[in-house]
């Protein structure tokens, strides 16, 4: 599996070896041209997918044992020449590394445009970095038919050399552990109770995002993800999906003020009703009779959420029965037929590591309890 996670890391790889030359991130990101945030990203970012700290210290820039365990398997790969004698390269090069990826990307996916889409990444791109590889070595390295995009002879010979560094990905992402302070990275749709799905046992804690509506599935800024839209994305496992019934909410202020609707058509005619018609999870019997209201309040702008103001008392809104139900009151004697499915996912890089799949398995568990 080709995705934007293995770039990340292979970058991170990269900008690795390069502090254990230079002890410095200012004269490492000088070296390859990038800012120095963009180095400690990186780095970060490598040390949560293989689950062990790099960098004693971020200022300094001294390497751990496992990071000059991790560096010496590595170096040798980033650095050897790739191509028979005669031709001098390597990938001690953000762009040709770059190159080599989205060249592997291509012959994964079988078109430019294919692995455009999987790795929501534009074609142009694509082609400027696979472009550069080819200026750099001065030879082809794709030819197009009508049945996708092939590597040439040579394009091929990279690629075999590749595999050498994906493996070292792979195994060190498997070898890696989750250690008492590390925290899986949990995301969650904003009307998902944080509360509900929230496991207590030690060995799944966790750092918890909340997203405005579902969370990109493109990104790799966590690791597990419980949503209210199917996971679409290749490098994404669905674990577990199951529906939950829908129900109406208002505000204790709201009801006092207006009182409790006592039934649909009283809803419609006499009481505002907060448009969720844009959630996933408002079905065309939802939309129907949203359209039959006759004081309907949009919901326009993401940072304002139905929850939040039918908390506030601006009218009755439709959610799943998994919200907090904190300064809201479930209106049981208004029938809602609307159902909203929850899909737990996760990485399939991470998703076979004992500390994730402990993870999983009791957020699952807590999904089929309800």
């Amino acid at each position: 599996m080709i995705t934007k996670r293995n770039l990340k890391c292979l970058e991170g790889l990269l900008l690795l070896i390069s502090l254990s030359c230079t002890g410095s991130k200012r004269k490492t990101a000088a070296q390859m041209d990038i800012s120095v945030d963009t180095v400690t990203k990186y780095v970060v970012f490598l040390e949560a997918c293989i689950g062990c700290k790099l960098l004693i210290n971020h200022h300094n820039c001294m390497l751990t044992a496992k990071a000059r365990e991790l560096v010496g398997k590595s170096q040798h790969i980033y650095g050897e020449n790739w191509l028979p004698a005669g031709k001098t390269f390597n990938l001690l090069s953000l762009k040709n590394l770059r190159g080599i990826f989205y060249l592997k990307a291509i012959a994964n996916y079988g078109n430019k445009r294919n692995a455009s889409q999987k790795l929501a990444a534009s074609v142009e791109t694509i082609n400027t970095y696979v472009e550069y590889l080819e200026k750099t070595l001065g030879q082809p390295l794709m030819q197009t038919s009508n049945h996708g995009s092939y590597p040439t002879f040579l394009g091929q010979q990279l690629l075999i050399k590749s595999d050498k560094l994906f493996n070292l990905l792979v195994f060190s992402a498997q070898k890696g552990k989750i250690t008492a302070n590390s925290k899986i990275r949990l995301a969650l749709a904003r009307e998902i109770d944080a509360a509900f799905i929230t496991p207590e046992a030690e060995n799944t804690r966790q750092d918890i995002m909340i997203f405005a509506d579902d969370p990109n599935f493109h990104t790799d800024d966590w690791d597990i993800a419980i949503t209210y839209s199917e996971p679409e994305s290749p490098d994404l496992m669905l674990i577990f999906k199951r529906e939950i019934p829908c129900g109406f909410f208002a505000s204790r202020e709201y009801l006092k003020e207006f009182g409790q609707p006592k039934d649909i058509s009283d809803m419609q005619k006499n009481h505002r009703i907060l448009d969720g018609s844009g959630r996933p999870y408002a079905d065309k019997k939802y939309r129907h009779m949203m359209q039959n209201c006759c004081r309907v309040c949009p919901i326009s702008n993401l940072n304002i959420f139905l929850t939040d103001m039918a908390r506030y008392g601006a009218g009755i809104c439709v959610v799943p029965l998994t919200i907090s139900q904190t300064n809201l009151i479930y209106l049981a004697d208004l029938p809602c037929e609307a159902k909203a499915t929850i899909y737990l996912s996760a990485h399939k890089e991470i998703a076979n590591l004992p500390d994730f799949q402990a993870a999983i398995s009791d957020y699952s568990h807590m999904l089929e309890q309800f």
